[in-house]
């Protein structure tokens, strides 16, 4: 396996603020194959999904990022 990129190599000790934003991912397996959406801003691959809206269900949120990001219908009952 080889590294695709380094996130962060920063020291932040010294930060007093931080950010947090949940997010829900799919992983859907059809027929052998894995649906990856292809970040063109970062040139690499990822599961679709995104950020929890405030209030929102994260099991909605992931069907909600699955059908903006992949363009794929999440069926509820599929989900485990």
């Amino acid at each position: 396996m080889r590294l695709l990129f380094t996130l962060d190599m920063k020291d932040y000790d010294g930060c007093t603020k931080t950010f947090v934003r949940d997010s829900a991912r799919s992983i859907i397996i059809r027929n052998g194959k894995v649906a990856m959406v292809h970040s063109l801003m970062y040139g690499h691959y990822k599961f679709p999904g995104g950020g929890i809206e405030k209030g929102e269900d994260p099991v909605d949120a992931m069907i909600r990022e699955t059908r903006e990001e992949a363009g794929l219908a999440v069926i509820p009952g599929t989900i485990r």
